[in-house]
């Protein structure tokens, strides 16, 4: 018999204060920072970026000693997670091997608005939850589900990881592990062509983290904390061997701690567990950039929408005061997602983004964001609506990691109602200001499991990617493990003018044109087929400034002699 995780859409109070508390729930109250704490917080900004690991936790204590001669009681809210639990893990069961399109992804030489693929089918059989990460540093593309079985005969429960080395156009089974308790939650995050890390929670309470050399294939784990339910993770993107992680999570008291892995230790070795003194449920969390961190929730019987913000890479001395984005009493929100733009907290953005409708009523639910700018409020901007027909559920959001990078590919599941048609899955990316037009994904004939989210990020060329399930048992159960991408933008120099170049690609601020024969107009567009520049040329060699676009993948439209091919340009 299958066992089918239900995500109880429950509500819970929240316990507001601007004071943190200890583990034993005395209240801790943050003095103001002595010049030369603030001199140290500083220091651990720099060190992000150019620091080694040794030098990033000698400031961490150096924090810590700081604390201990202004407050003693804040200076031990810096200490290691200490656990006597192992790992629920039996390691490598046998694959099954590799995985190849049916059709491969058809390139797009004409148009400007790209499309998505043919549906990869990679699993044909159950999946219970289904996460996934790009590597910045290889391009690799990992998917990762789970199956929990109620089968006490000796059958595991097991997380099956698909890895993609080619841009999604193929895949295979890379890795197999049993887990001994049934899995709750897990989420991917990619260690820099190093280490693959699986953050999950089981059944029996453990955070923990499965980490595979992603080289060498060689597996470990460790147990995070104990009887936790829920939890967010993100990580930040310095050189490699100081990557670390970042996580808020909620224990079975539904009491919200932060903690944070050890520089040095690849998302191992948590340390500085510390209780928010708010308890809520469905919590997610997201990094920026230079130590700006963020968590949002659901809070408990209020069902009040929250959201909190850490200047300093998770540490415990960090947290603002919590912030109630929606009045539970007047909206009721599901399942929020958060992520966040890479730029440093000052001139922050961030998007939180939920299923909504009205407390109290039997509405269909919508998709509604709410946006964080440069430290202010977060206040809503339009989402998507799915009329009185349809649910908007399930919404998932990836960030790539690249500094000022300030595209979020987002992805919702469109719940039919009253199952007369298929279920199916969006993406919908956000551009830096607004959302462009909704993508339909999932291939005609296949109905999307509405029970957890599609998972989405992005191919090594930067367009979006989806990994998601089918359903089984009349819509009851996740079944078949589906991938697809919107298809790149690669070869429309096909159509190329003999004799023109552009260079330097990527570029920054300059990009130089040069033909045979005049450059009449050169216009850019996004992947969404927003037109971002226009210019008159006349002549065979010319530079045009792009200083001012984001940075990302854009098509070049060029016309010489009344005719227009057109290019593929990334912007840094």
């Amino acid at each position: 018999m299958k066992n089918v995780i239900t995500f109880l859409m429950c509500s819970l109070c929240i316990i507001t204060g601007i004071a943190q508390s200890d583990l034993s729930g005395n209240t801790t109250i943050i003095p103001q920072r002595t010049p030369e704490l603030e001199a140290l917080y500083q220091q651990s900004k720099a060190l992000e970026q150019n620091g080694t690991a040794a030098e990033i936790n000698a400031n961490r204590i150096a924090i810590k000693n700081a604390w201990q001669e202004i407050d003693p009681n804040v200076a031990a809210l810096y200490k290691p997670i200490t656990t006597n639990r192992l790992p629920e893990t039996v390691e490598n069961l046998p694959i099954n091997g590799v995985y190849t399109p049916i059709e491969i992804l058809e390139r797009d030489g004409e148009g400007i608005i790209p499309e998505w693929g043919t549906d990869q089918l990679l699993r044909n059989d159950y999946v219970d939850a289904v996460a996934m990460d790009k590597d910045r540093v290889s391009g690799d593309i990992y998917v990762g589900i789970y199956e929990n079985i109620i089968d006490f005969g000796g059958t595991f429960d097991s997380i099956f990881v698909y890895r993609s080395q080619d841009g999604g156009l193929s895949f295979d089974e890379w890795k197999k592990v049993g887990v001994t308790a049934p899995m709750r939650k897990m989420q991917l995050i990619t260690y820099d062509d190093s280490y693959l890390i699986a953050y999950l929670v089981t059944d029996s309470k453990n955070f923990q983290a499965w980490r595979w050399d992603t080289n060498t294939g060689t597996f470990d784990a460790q147990v995070i904390a104990s009887d936790v339910i829920d939890f967010g993770v993100d990580t930040n993107y310095p050189g490699v061997g100081t990557q670390r992680s970042f996580a808020t999570y909620q224990k079975s008291d539904h009491t919200t701690y932060s903690a944070r892995s050890t520089s040095g230790s690849f998302g191992f070795d948590w340390v500085d567990e510390n209780s928010l003194a708010i308890v809520g449920e469905q919590i997610e969390f997201a990094y920026g950039y230079l130590g700006a961190c963020y968590t949002t929730f659901i809070g408990f019987n209020s069902r009040s929408l929250r959201a909190n913000v850490n200047s300093n890479y998770n540490d415990p001395a960090s947290w603002a005061s919590n912030e109630t984005i929606t009045d539970g009493s007047l909206i009721e929100s599901l399942n929020p997602t958060i992520c966040a733009v890479r730029r440093d907290l000052a001139s922050d953005e961030v998007l939180i983004i939920t299923s909504s409708r009205a407390a109290g009523s039997s509405d269909s639910y919508t998709g509604q964001a709410y946006r964080r700018e440069s430290g202010a409020a977060y206040t809503p901007i339009n989402y998507i609506g799915a009329g009185t027909d349809a649910n908007i559920a399930h919404i998932d959001s990836w960030m790539q990691k690249l500094n000022n990078s300030e595209i979020i590919e987002t992805s919702y599941v469109r719940d039919d109602i009253d199952n007369s048609s298929n279920d199916l899955n969006r993406s919908f990316q956000y551009d830096g200001t607004s959302f462009g037009p909704f993508e339909e994904v999932n291939d005609t004939g296949i109905d999307v499991f509405d029970g957890f989210a599609s998972a989405v990020a992005e191919t090594p060329d930067n367009n979006p990617c989806m990994a998601f399930a089918g359903t089984s048992g009349g819509g009851g159960f996740g079944f078949g493990l589906y991938f697809d991408a919107q298809n790149s933008i690669v070869g429309v120099e096909e159509n190329s003018f003999e004799g023109f170049k552009f260079f330097p690609n990527p570029a920054q601020e300059i990009l130089n044109l040069s033909a045979n024969n005049t450059i009449e107009n050169v216009s850019l567009f996004s992947l969404l087929g927003q037109k971002v520049m226009n210019t008159s040329v006349d002549q065979n060699n010319s530079s045009i400034n792009i200083a001012s676009l984001t940075p990302g993948v854009y098509l070049m439209k060029v016309m010489i002699d009344g005719k227009s091919a057109t290019y593929k340009i990334i912007k840094q």
